[in-house]
């Protein structure tokens, strides 16, 4: 049962209160003066303190002070107890942070729902920390286990370019020593310097991808079509590929630079796989009654079916020499943020779309 503690200096009121808590079920403590009762309240922590205001040695003020001042007490609720016309001690209390005050001779009634208000409002309160306790800690546990998994996958990655490059560089020496022709030499002097690039890449993208938290993100009032075409005249393409806005895309209540980072990566990803003469990426964009939908299509070499849940975890690279496969892993964490979902629909050979989605209730623009 819950723990209340009585603090008051005049013993008849005080056993009368006490006989009326012990009949409705609580546990209860008692001290005569604040000096006690803080004592008691370290010893004790109880649920509630009921106290009066002029006691001697230490009074109620003064003791709630004391308490409010140590962690282990500071979130316990008090309810003073006040005599008729002591308004200026009642206005005291309740600037010091006091829940409640009664006024003496005592009502039963009033005495018992005040303490079960406040037992009810603590025990929200209670209930709302250990929730959000429990929130917190499950973010640490995921961001501790993504961190892990990076660890392990960044050890993995570059262990592994540094043996080609290793190597490369054992097979070229040993091409030097056996022959003057230095053509293959050159091709695999080639191939260590884009095996370099792409550990610089890789780390690039890692601190990326580190740097997107919650914290990070910057929501305001942003025009996607805007930022879509920004992001198109930074991209480097060849000639033979064209990129066109299908649909006028809206404005939207998000981060500019998420945004922005979602399109180039998604653009990007469509140059490196296109292998058509004659090459095309389109965004495209619909509102539904619960989205915003947007699309990004190429004509390019096209994912197999098997590969659409893995191309978006980590180091996931499907045929390409250029992807480091962290891209779409920093695409996916960013629409998730918003409570929003990707995936990909193709044709091997013929065509991807990549579609994402940003919910309209998460959006303040709707």
């Amino acid at each position: 049962m819950y723990r209340i503690l009585i603090v008051e200096d005049t013993i008849a009121i005080r056993e009368e209160v006490i006989d009326i808590l012990v009949m409705e079920g609580y546990t209860v403590f008692q001290a005569e003066n604040g000096r006690i009762g803080f004592e008691m309240a370290l010893k004790e922590i109880p649920d509630l303190i009921v106290s009066d205001i002029l006691m001697p040695e230490l009074n109620g003020f003064m003791m709630f002070k004391k308490l409010q001042k140590d962690k282990r007490t500071r979130n316990i609720p008090l309810i003073f107890l006040s005599a008729k016309g002591e308004k200026g001690d009642i206005r005291t209390g309740m600037n010091l942070g006091a829940e409640d005050y009664l006024t003496k001779p005592i009502n039963i009634n009033d005495l018992v729902n005040a303490i079960e208000n406040k037992i009810k409002k603590k025990l929200i309160i209670d209930q709302n920390i250990i929730d959000k306790t429990k929130t917190l800690s499950n973010i640490i546990q995921n961001r501790e286990k993504e961190l892990d998994s990076y660890s392990h996958l960044i050890s993995h990655e570059l262990k592994s370019s540094l043996r080609n490059v290793s190597d490369l560089l054992t097979w070229t020496q040993e091409e030097l020593e056996e022959t003057t022709n230095i053509g293959d030499s050159n091709s695999k002097v080639a191939l260590m310097r884009e095996k370099v690039e792409k550990m610089e890449l890789l780390l690039v993208k890692l601190e990326e991808l580190k740097n997107i938290t919650p914290a990070s993100f910057k929501d305001k009032m942003i025009n996607v079509q805007m930022i879509a075409m920004q992001v198109i005249d930074r991209i480097k393409k060849p000639p033979h590929i064209t990129i066109t806005i299908n649909n006028e895309l809206p404005w939207l209540f998000t981060d500019e630079n998420m945004v922005g980072k979602v399109f180039e990566i998604l653009i990007q990803n469509a140059v490196d796989h296109i292998d058509k003469k004659n090459g095309f990426i389109e965004l495209g964009y619909k509102e539904t009654e619960k989205q915003h939908v947007f699309s990004v299509k190429d004509n390019g070499v096209g994912i197999d079916e098997k590969y659409y849940k893995k191309i978006f975890k980590m180091f996931e690279a499907i045929e390409s020499t250029k992807s480091t496969g962290i891209g779409l892993s920093i695409v996916e964490k960013i629409i998730s943020h918003y409570k929003g979902k990707i995936y990909v629909e193709s044709i091997p050979n013929q065509e991807t779309t990549f579609h994402f989605n940003f919910p309209k209730k998460n959006n303040k623009n709707d």
